[in-house]
């Protein structure tokens, strides 16, 4: 049983919360993917871990989203008198 803890605590360890990822750039999450294909293309891997691997991978994904997203909406547009202008969802 023992063993069992320990392979928790290593699990909990790996995992990406968005809350670890705050102040990291969208390069950086997107390499940090990478990283996490890298180690999940490993033939020693075990299932579990390719399952936390996964978990990690989604959601360093949909921070790198929120990010880009967010820049999206904070992005400038330039008017018909050339002057710059906050873009603004026109939903």
């Amino acid at each position: 049983m023992p063993a069992a803890k320990k392979n928790s605590k290593n699990n909990n360890e790996n995992n990406t919360n968005i809350e670890d990822l705050e102040g990291i750039s969208v390069e950086e999450a997107f390499k940090r993917v990478d990283d996490v294909i890298s180690a999940m293309q490993e033939d020693d891997i075990t299932l579990e871990e390719s399952f936390h691997k996964y978990k990690e991978g989604i959601d360093l994904l949909k921070f790198a989203g929120t990010m880009i997203d967010r820049v999206e909406k904070e992005a400038l547009k330039i008017s018909e008198d050339g002057e710059l202008e906050v873009f603004e969802d026109e939903e």
